[in-house]
């Protein structure tokens, strides 16, 4: 008995459900251009496996950076799904990570290399890591696809803009894992050393380096931290600017939140962070304070509420285009067609 499938199977696999940026990052795959074009599930791999699943799907997504120990988990998926078309995002690698945390860049980019002529076609999650990746691991441009990323934070768009006129001062805020990555102790430094006058700011977040951001804040009146963030659209309505000060960001999901909700964004001058500015904020270095203050000197209220009403129209429609882009990549890797499926009749 058979029975007909007309839209193809596509499996994510996820070896860490504790990065939030990317576990949330799946809801795309239950919108509905997508459902319209793949019937889609989530699967959870152990970080150290070795031996792949052998999976019932046409497309395979991958949402883990590929290492020395993962080419064995490669081929093994590989060699086990051999109709699948097997597609790699790459949420993690960057030209700023990179320059940072490795050492040995020859002996790191051969492993990109070899890994990534395993999958059919990778994803990358901004122009800026894409340029990279091609450029170090000499990947033809046909198989390489840029989707930003995109999370729901319902009421974003319907916040209220900042009132940039108020007499108080402007709260720049921040917010993320109190990581090495976010560079948060270069923002808080700048703050204590008087490069950004008349401002106040708010931390969110959690994470190793608590204690040490809290020390280097020390008793500032105008330094606060709220914590970990559960409700985004909260935290973003009592700021009027948002800093991401990070040393390395593929994408940047914040900077794309603050946006969303109208709030004027600085950034570093790292991976994807740039390329979402445009008109709606200023790229600044936050590792020097005299940059910081000359860039935030240039800034009154008439720019900021500019910047401001810029950010939102940037991200009109945002979430349903990189639906889309999802929907036309899963149509040109598994056309859309009726497939015939082994059906067990009823005892």
């Amino acid at each position: 008995m058979s029975a007909f499938r007309s839209k193809p199977r596509l499996v994510n696999l996820l070896d860490d459900f504790a990065l939030g940026g990317v576990s949330r990052g799946l809801g795309i795959f239950s919108s509905q251009p997508v459902r319209d074009v793949a019937d889609c599930s989530t699967m959870a791999v152990r970080p150290d496996a070795v031996i792949a699943p052998a999976l019932n799907a046409d497309i395979i997504v991958l949402h883990f950076p590929p290492n020395w120990r993962r080419l064995a988990f490669l081929l093994s998926l590989r060699a086990r799904n051999p109709r699948a078309r097997i597609v790699h995002v790459e949420h993690s690698y960057t030209r700023a990570w990179e320059a940072r945390n490795v050492e040995h860049k020859g002996r790191f980019r051969l492993m990109l290399r070899l890994a990534l002529r395993l999958v059919d076609q990778v994803v990358c999650v901004s122009c800026g890591q894409a340029d990279w990746l091609r450029e170090v691991t000499r990947l033809a441009w046909h198989k390489v696809d840029v989707i930003y990323p995109y999370s729901e934070n319902p009421g974003l768009d319907a916040l209220a803009y900042p009132d940039f006129a108020a007499d108080r001062p402007l709260v720049i805020g921040a917010y993320g894992r109190f990581h090495e990555a976010k560079g948060l102790e270069n923002l808080i430094g700048a703050h204590r050393a008087g490069a950004l006058p008349g401002t106040q700011l708010l931390i969110g977040g959690f994470g190793a380096l608590e204690g040490d951001l809290r020390r280097l804040a020390g008793n500032s009146p105008l330094i606060e931290f709220v914590g970990k963030i559960d409700n985004v659209a909260g935290f973003l309505e009592e700021c009027d600017v948002i800093a991401v000060p990070s040393r390395w960001e593929a994408y940047g999901q914040v900077a794309c939140e603050a946006r969303e909700a109208g709030r004027p964004i600085l950034v570093s001058p790292v991976d994807g962070l740039p390329e979402q500015v445009g008109a709606a904020g200023l790229v600044i270095d936050f590792t020097n304070p005299d940059a910081i203050s000359r860039a935030f000197a240039k800034l009154d209220g008439p720019r900021l509420a500019e910047m401001a009403r810029a950010a939102r129209r940037s991200t009109q429609d945002c979430g349903l285009d990189r639906q889309r882009e999802w929907a036309r990549l899963i149509r040109r890797l598994a056309p859309y067609q009726a497939v015939p499926v082994r059906v067990l009749a009823p005892a």
